[in-house]
């Protein structure tokens, strides 16, 4: 013989119940990572999202034909301008916009070149996978940039 013996009466069912132990285990491990993968990836568009956002101010200064902020035809004061709100939520593919909130702010006062634009997103994150025991967050990015144009 190989050495192998017969398994008794009593441990036939043993293999099963450690895989089903060891499962459960394995599997809560899997959707925790695969919702935590999520959350990376929802965080690093937002925050691509937000620069591009600041991105469209800068370069749509005062002295553009088409100027964002104090000024500007989409402006809504005190931290809303709808075009750079519609920047954010193109370059956040992905997000989605009932969730995605943009302010954007002139601290100096103005748009002219020199002065500053601030563009925050938040952005609530909500689980897959919610029996884990993770609960919904917000993610919160900001960019601030000089205005060129």
């Amino acid at each position: 013989m190989s050495g192998l013996r017969e398994p008794r009466r009593g441990e036939r069912g043993q293999a099963l119940v450690e895989f089903s132990l060891v499962s459960i285990v394995f599997f809560l491990l899997v959707f925790g990572m695969v919702d935590v993968g999520r959350a990376v990836w929802n965080y690093n568009t937002l925050a691509q999202a937000t620069r591009e956002g600041a991105r469209y101010a800068i370069v749509h200064g005062s002295d553009s034909s088409d100027p964002s902020g104090p000024g500007g035809d989409y402006y809504t004061e005190p931290d809303t301008d709808s075009m750079v709100t519609q920047q954010v939520e193109t370059f956040g593919g992905g997000l989605s916009p009932s969730r995605l909130t943009v302010q954007a702010e002139w601290p100096d006062g103005s748009n002219i070149a020199g002065s500053h634009v601030k563009v925050t997103s938040q952005y609530e994150f909500e689980p897959i996978f919610d029996f884990l025991g993770i609960a919904s967050f917000t993610m919160t990015s900001s960019s601030t940039m000089l205005i060129t144009n």
